[in-house]
């Protein structure tokens, strides 16, 4: 049931243009009616089901209203199947499972949650195994809540997996602290609502931390949110993959691990977005020169070089947070005038950070150039996590 079914790339694609129309004009209800009206000729696509549910769900916080859309596509005779990351499964999984937690309907939660874990899928976050544990041990099933935290253990190095194992089994553990200090800097998360495509990053970085912020802080915020904010992403249904992209996206190598994910580029829509950013002239040439100098000197990142720096900074589906999960998202259209109007806006110095997990941080904007090599190295083991933290803004404050 992935994005192709029976209905073609351009009927999807005039479908989704009509409904981003009317979202950028906070017209929600309208593109409701629009995508329920193609959900009615096309009922096999439920990829609508999602898309409606969250305008629900994340727009008109109508919850109630959302879980009625999500659920049906995963019960029944009929229900969804695949659950790669181009068929809608594994994002409604993730919303109704944690939906039904909330909920506290321990029953369904355990349902949905075994069925999300069963394929290893790289949106099953610590979160997850966190509320998928507590819900097991809620139904009587301690046994196979330590199991899933031993298994979440495995993959996450996450205090919140640990904890809960602590609070659940008589076994303690040793839990080390994220370290709060790094390179002579304090690092402070802070929590923000999630940032909708429009909004004003350094608006949102003045009133998020307007009363935290002290002289000499350093402001850093997540290069997804955002190019997010900027409306820097494709839908799976905005983009069609070229013969090109199909081609060169097989030869980016594949690097899927159990509730990781595979290299953006290995999927063909993102291969096709950085074809759209870079030119296909350029994206081919590093294929073809960048794949011999990477084989040749390992680790070198020459493909990235030559492919240039959007191609570098694309997220692939289904990297980000509900509900921009099922988007190809790009980098910031311009990240250091970006970090200049936050400067202009607080008047401290900042920085759009890319960081993940593998001890590498990029400052791909900075409002002070002399300062860029000190924020990378003071966030380079990503404290604002790589998971459903919504804490993508960091507060780097020098030690006294």
């Amino acid at each position: 049931m992935g994005i192709s079914m029976n209905i073609s790339f351009k009927e999807r694609f005039q479908i989704r243009r009509e409904a981003e129309k009317f979202i950028k004009n906070q017209q929600y209800e309208k593109a409701i009616h629009c995508f329920k009206e193609a959900y009615l000729k096309f009922p096999q696509h439920h990829w609508y089901a999602l898309w409606i549910g969250d305008l629900c769900r994340y727009y008109l916080k109508d919850s109630e209203s959302a879980l009625r859309w999500y659920e049906p596509p995963l019960t029944g005779e009929h229900r969804l199947k695949d659950t790669s990351a181009l068929s809608p499964t594994r994002y409604l999984l993730k919303r109704v499972s944690n939906m039904y937690f909330d909920l506290q309907n321990w029953e369904k939660t355990c349902h949905y949650f075994d069925w999300f874990i069963g394929f290893q899928p790289s949106n099953f976050h610590d979160k997850e195994f966190v509320r998928y544990a507590y819900a097991l041990d809620q139904m009587g099933k301690q046994s196979k809540a330590l199991e899933i935290l031993q298994l979440g253990m495995q993959h996450s190095s996450s205090i919140d997996i640990k904890e809960c194992w602590n609070k659940l089994s008589q076994e303690k553990i040793e839990i080390k602290p994220f370290p709060k200090v790094r390179h002579g800097y304090e690092r402070i998360p802070v929590k923000t609502d999630i940032i909708m495509p429009g909004a004003n990053i350094a608006a949102v970085v003045d009133e998020y931390t307007r009363d935290l912020r002290k002289p000499g802080d350093i402001l850093t915020m997540a290069s997804c949110v955002v190019a997010v904010a900027e409306r820097r992403m494709y839908s799976a249904d905005s983009i069609k993959a070229s013969l090109l992209a199909k081609l060169l996206s097989r030869a980016v190598h594949d690097d899927q691990f159990p509730f990781g994910g595979n290299a953006p580029l290995c999927n063909p829509l993102s291969m096709q977005a950085a074809i759209n950013e870079s030119g296909w002239w350029r994206i081919l040439m590093a294929a073809a020169f960048g794949g011999v100098i990477s084989k040749l000197i390992k680790g070198s990142g020459m493909f990235y070089r030559l492919a240039g720096e959007q191609a570098a900074l694309i997220d692939d589906m289904p990297g980000a947070i509900p509900p921009f999960d099922y988007y190809v998202v790009m980098g910031p259209r311009n990240a250091t005038a970006t970090c200049r109007a936050i400067k202009d806006c607080t008047g401290h110095e900042s920085a759009i950070i890319d960081a993940n997990d593998l001890q590498i941080a990029w400052a791909v904007g900075c409002s002070n150039p002399s300062l860029k090599s000190t924020i990378e190295e003071t966030m380079k083991d990503n404290p604002a996590g790589n998971g459903d933290q919504r804490t993508p803004l960091i507060i780097l404050r020098p030690l006294q």
